[in-house]
């Protein structure tokens, strides 16, 4: 399989977990605001520094600008030169899905172009503009629907090994950004036995921002608290949107990949290995008494190496001499 083809699959899946993702991210921030009052001025910045545009953002819009609702949400559904709005993670996913045709299924391709011309067209700034949260729903929507297509329709080889690799490297990242958010919104976890309405409320909605609601209860009937919400989107390995799921399944396919190329402990698996080990064999106690969100800066942080790692080792490999 050649290095140009692995790349477009492998960044086919990360933009479209990408855009699932930035949505997820812009409905937990409203349902927190809906919930909690935090100051004017600390409102929509979070969302700004989490995403990773701080800098970018800072450079092109004026100050306060960050703290405006609307432009914020504006920058990251409809601006072109921002990497991880929506625009650009729907425009490039397709952008991968075209150059790549004779790899992915006529559904996979008609499922991102029509969401594409959706997104661009009328339908999708109307919905925009009348309803802000079906809005989001519908790229959520289209991003299930299109991850659901590829598992169903494509061979599971080589392409969908980097397909999935890119889909889970992304979602683990993207996982732990949005727990994040709670922590720039109000500060470092409280760790107590009972959580106040409004507590309980911020908790649910950001179960809910992973689809996490159901799953959480029938794992932890005990009831909900912030302690146990965090460890179950960290560290429960059975549930597909935790850190620690994504980076094990992640894992499995990258042996998958140097099983095909028969290209054996290379950096990119060192890392994801230690990556995944290191967060299985911290406990939630130690995870806390650091704090949280030094682990998710680390996760996040380290997640991104791994992934230049990937580029390093199969889109550009260095050739024996």
């Amino acid at each position: 399989m050649i290095s140009r083809v692995a790349e477009n699959c492998f960044w086919l899946q990360r933009y479209m977990e990408r855009a699932e993702s930035t949505a997820r991210l812009l409905t937990v921030t409203r349902s927190f605001l809906l919930d909690v009052r935090v100051p004017e001025l600390e409102q929509w910045e979070p969302v700004i520094v989490v995403s990773g545009e701080a800098d970018r953002f800072h450079e092109r819009f004026p100050e306060g600008a960050s703290n405006d609702a609307e432009t914020v949400q504006a920058y990251l559904v409809w601006d072109e030169q921002c990497p991880v709005s929506l625009w650009s993670s729907i425009r490039w996913a397709r952008e991968n899905a075209r150059t790549i045709r004779e790899v992915i299924s006529l559904e996979m391709w008609e499922a991102i172009n029509a969401l594409w011309h959706w997104l661009k067209g009328g339908p999708g700034r109307r919905l925009y503009v009348r309803d802000r949260e079906a809005f989001y729903q519908r790229i959520k929507d289209s991003a299930a629907l299109f991850q659901g297509i590829c598992h169903s329709t494509v061979r599971h080889d080589e392409p969908f090994d980097f397909m999935r690799l890119g889909m889970l490297l992304e979602r683990g990242a993207q996982t732990a950004r949005l727990l994040d958010v709670k922590y720039h919104l109000l500060g470092p976890m409280q760790v107590s036995e009972t959580e106040t309405p409004v507590e309980s409320a911020q908790w649910m909605a950001l179960l809910r921002s992973c689809s996490a609601e159901h799953s959480y209860f029938r794992r932890r009937q005990s009831g909900l608290t912030g302690p146990g919400v965090a460890a179950f989107l960290l560290k429960e390995e059975d549930f597909p949107r935790s850190v620690a799921h994504c980076l094990g399944r992640a894992l499995r396919s990258l042996r998958r990949i140097e099983e095909t190329t028969e290209r054996r402990d290379l950096p990119s698996s060192i890392q994801l290995q230690a990556l995944g080990d290191g967060l299985r064999e911290k406990s939630m106690e130690e995870v806390l008494e650091e704090g949280l969100h030094a682990q998710l800066t680390a996760t996040i942080d380290a997640t991104a190496r791994v992934c230049d790692a990937v580029h390093a080792d199969y889109f550009n490999p260095t050739l024996p001499a």
